[in-house]
């Protein structure tokens, strides 16, 4: 198998253990603990009124980088989580702003090395929390997708015409945006890596499933029926398969029909690269069943949760920004009757 080689790489965690017994000398001390700040359960109170928390699930928003929450969530969710949706900085060399307000910075001090060993580690500790049936997405750009997709490989494992464990998909997720180069071909497109622990994964196709429609696809015969119906119909090894026009079809590796946010998009709560609710939508049914835990360490504009919590599924949720866990928590509060949900932060 391939291997990305960069200045200082080093794992975290041995990417084929199956929790935190294998941490190496550089992992964050595993002695902190998630302190709880906020809980709503109707209404909001101070930690110390409603400690220690009864044995309800809460769904939990934390403060924090994802280089301390990660280890310390391994102690309780190690092989728990069911699905995993990621959309981390890209490696812009930009800082991202909501007016005057930062959401965070993704310049690396100009490192590729600096940026490639951050985003080995934080792969290394999402496949350490993935359960043996789970899937993990990794949302990037034309920037690292490339990189992103070798350290993946080597820690979920690589199987010829993706089966087994490992890669399953390089979604496409193609928009229109404004901006047009003179120099190069528009930039319209981002990547979406799925991967899995096992070859025991979840997927749903008839959940996300496209209408076929009456349009001709590939070489298919057409047939209308006295009724009006269209038929198609397509012979493979002398077999003669037909579908008809209200048959679903499992949306193909290249997603054109989810917009892009714009910027005055109703949906928007003021997150500078928040990513559309259809998006998650789409992964969350695909690749969970209800009451299944969804984990997002970047959770931004707080889509995730939303979503996870509005399809029925339990989520943890985290970000480093400020900016990012006010919107979340405004976002998750706007809700029609939210599930009970904590807001944490990590203590010594």
């Amino acid at each position: 198998m391939a291997e990305l080689i960069w200045k200082g790489k080093e794992a975290t965690l041995n990417p084929r253990s199956n929790g935190p017994t294998d941490y190496q000398t550089t992992a964050p001390p595993l002695n902190r603990h998630f302190h709880t700040i906020e809980i709503f359960n109707g209404q909001y109170h101070h930690s110390e009124e409603i400690l220690p928390l009864n044995h309800r699930w809460y769904n939990r928003l934390i403060a924090g980088e994802k280089s301390a929450v990660l280890p310390a969530l391994l102690s309780e969710f190690a092989g728990q989580v069911d699905l995993i949706y990621i959309d981390p900085p890209f490696m812009t060399g930009r800082d991202f702003k909501s007016g005057t307000e930062l959401a965070y910075s993704d310049k690396w001090a100009n490192s590729l090395d600096t940026y490639l060993q951050w985003l080995y580690e934080t792969f290394v500790l999402l496949r350490a929390l993935l359960a043996q049936h789970g899937s993990l997405y990794v949302h990037l750009d034309w920037r690292v997708t490339h990189y992103a997709r070798v350290m993946l490989d080597e820690i979920f494992g690589s199987h010829p015409n993706a089966q087994g464990p490992g890669f399953k998909n390089e979604i496409i997720w193609h928009y229109q945006s404004g901006g047009r180069s003179l120099k190069h071909y528009a930039r319209k497109h981002d990547t979406i890596l799925l991967y899995t622990r096992s070859a025991r994964y979840c997927f749903h196709a008839e959940r996300i499933g496209v209408r076929r429609g009456s349009l001709k696809r590939n070489h298919m015969k057409k047939r209308t029926d006295t009724d009006g119906r269209v038929n198609w119909t397509i012979s493979s090894a002398g077999r003669v398969y037909t579908y008809d026009e209200d048959t679903l079809m499992t949306p193909s590796d290249v997603w054109n029909d989810i917009s892009h946010l714009h910027q005055k998009d109703p949906e928007r709560n003021g997150y500078t690269t928040q990513k559309p609710a259809a998006l998650l939508e789409r992964i969350i049914l695909a690749s969970s069943e209800e009451n299944d835990l969804v984990l997002d360490c970047f959770c931004g504009s707080g889509v995730t949760p939303a979503i996870a919590e509005q399809l029925g599924r339990r989520w943890i949720a985290c970000d480093q920004s400020e900016l990012a866990l006010r919107l979340t928590r405004e976002r998750l509060l706007t809700q029609d009757q939210p599930s009970p949900f904590v807001i944490q932060q990590l203590t010594e």
